[in-house]
């Protein structure tokens, strides 16, 4: 009989064990296919400014990247236009995850794709390794079971009856072993005596030995958790309710090598304002768990600036629990993960000054121009201000292409852009080159004063007589004539109020150059 329970029981732990490899390969295999997704999510926001710019050496850096992960084989970035950049082994098509990549500006258009193609070997040796250790253990704890239950059946059955007297006089409390091991009787109320001691014994040691065994899978686990989280090329940490970072890994801390146990987590970065709102939201909307953001990192005297993309998620409420009582704080913690993109940023800063400014004189171009002053116009409409425009045109300056060549008109044109930024350098004011040699600048006043304008105006025009030198040898003298019109009294949109200042400037072209002139209703 207990020959036949022992087989039996190690027959059904067998069945087990079987049913729990398969379900561990799986679940192994599950969660690196929604690691690997995460990974691909993360950087999406980077593949779609590198399909926008079509920068193929970011895409390249990009499927690089994704490589570097033991999960992943290889990565495929592409358009339906040029770029088409991959990096490690393209083979098989079974798990390929593909995301499709939008538009970075226009909501809903896909503007290509980003294929990430798992490392299946890698996926399956790490899961079958795991389910075969969970296996044997469940084998090996299976044996001793069956292996405790046969020798119990068979002490029951093989003590004398009259020994169960001296069984119970050697009974210690204290030895756990001495009563789980007597011979009993359940027909009797001694028997049933011991037999109650002998199962509440039975099950204390299995509790003790199933927390035994759950504390060592949890041990494994957090061991592999840490070395995941120690050894991660992004920057990881946790911040507590007081934005204090309570644990960060060695990524973080060579990111952010000014972090210290006595700084905050937002004093580490620029906008303080707008991450410390960001960290409120996460903490205190139900509806919102992830939020990501571009941070620029403050950085000493010297020091080249970096930036960081942050994906903020809060911690949930059993870890939340878990982690507060460790460290002994309250509030919600929030898990941050951070990646280097100086290198992005400093692209996508370079792309936006290039197209808002002059190549030449660096003031904003005539776009940039138009949008700036229909912000504002708005400013102005709000506030019951007003907006002045100056229209200003060179004089003489063909001469000097003519005379000097075009390398020389390129210098005058360079000099006048930094006059007229040093006149127009304050708050809601600003200068552009509108074209050739013409200018726009504009400014905002509270209440239109003439006098006041007129004096603005000359002095512009008294900063552009100044002679230019274009060599060591030869300097030229050029002049200005200007056209002002006011924001509301003669129009109140960008259109009319630049089709006003050409018109003016016009004006002061024909009767002698040199001056300026304000817009009078009757031109038109």
């Amino acid at each position: 009989m207990a020959l036949a329970i022992a087989i039996g029981a190690i027959g059904t732990s067998l069945v087990t064990s079987v049913l729990l490899y398969v379900n561990a390969v799986s679940s192994e295999e599950n969660k690196a296919q929604a690691l690997i997704e995460q990974i691909g999510a993360t950087i999406r926001s980077t593949a779609s400014i590198a399909l926008y710019v079509q920068d193929k050496e970011l895409g390249q850096e990009i499927v690089q990247g994704l490589v570097i992960n033991d999960l992943i084989a290889g990565a495929k970035l592409s358009d339906s236009i040029s770029l088409d950049v991959s990096f490690g082994i393209l083979s098989g098509s079974k798990g390929v995850i593909k995301t499709e990549v939008q538009h970075p500006f226009i909501p809903n258009q896909t503007i290509g794709e980003l294929l990430i193609y798992p490392n299946r070997n890698y996926i399956q040796s790490i899961a079958k390794q795991n389910a075969v250790n969970d296996a044997l253990l469940l084998l090996l704890y299976s044996a001793i079971v069956a292996l405790f239950v046969s020798v119990f059946v068979h002490k029951l059955l093989t003590q004398p009856l009259q020994k169960l007297t001296a069984s119970f006089l050697k009974i210690d409390p204290r030895n756990t072993e001495t009563m789980r091991t007597l011979i009993h009787n359940e027909n009797d109320e001694i028997g049933q005596m011991v037999q109650g001691i002998n199962d509440l014994m039975g099950e204390l040691k299995s509790t003790l030995e199933n927390e035994t065994d759950l504390r060592i899978q949890t041990q494994a686990l957090e061991s592999k958790f840490r070395l995941i989280f120690e050894q991660a090329s992004a920057g990881i940490c946790l911040i507590d309710a007081d934005n204090m970072i309570s644990a960060s890994n060695p990524a973080f801390n060579n990111m952010l090598p000014n972090s210290s146990n006595d700084t905050t987590f937002i004093e580490l970065f620029e906008h303080v304002d707008q991450l410390a709102s960001l960290l409120i939201r996460i903490r205190n909307e139900e509806s919102v768990n992830h939020l990501s953001i571009d941070l620029k990192c403050k950085s000493l005297s010297g020091e080249k600036k970096k930036w960081v993309h942050c994906l903020f998620s809060r911690v949930t409420t059993q870890r939340s629990e878990v982690r507060q009582s460790e460290t002994g704080t309250q509030g919600p913690l929030i898990e941050v993960i951070m990646y280097d993109v100086t290198a992005r940023a400093e692209k996508e800063h370079k792309t936006r000054f290039e197209a808002d400014h002059d190549a030449l004189t660096h003031l904003k171009n005539r776009r940039a121009g138009e949008a700036e002053i229909d912000n504002l116009l708005q400013t102005v409409s709000f506030l019951d201000l007003s907006l002045v425009v100056f229209m200003i045109d060179l004089d003489n300056f063909k001469p000097v292409n003519d005379n000097h060549g075009h390398d020389a008109g390129d210098r005058v044109l360079i000099e006048v852009g930094k006059r007229l930024q040093t006149v127009f350098d304050g708050k809601n004011e600003f200068c552009s080159r509108w074209g050739g040699d013409e200018f726009v600048a504009a400014y905002v006043v509270n209440e239109v004063n003439i006098d006041e304008i007129c004096a603005l105006a000359q002095s512009t025009l008294d900063s552009l007589r100044y002679p230019i030198d274009i060599s060591d040898e030869i300097t030229c003298t050029i002049g200005g004539s200007i056209g002002v019109v006011i924001a509301p009294t003669h129009a109140d949109n960008t259109k009319d109020l630049i089709a006003c200042a050409d018109k003016t400037m016009y004006k002061v072209k024909q009767n002698g150059r040199g001056h300026f002139e304000i817009f009078d209703p009757n031109w038109l």
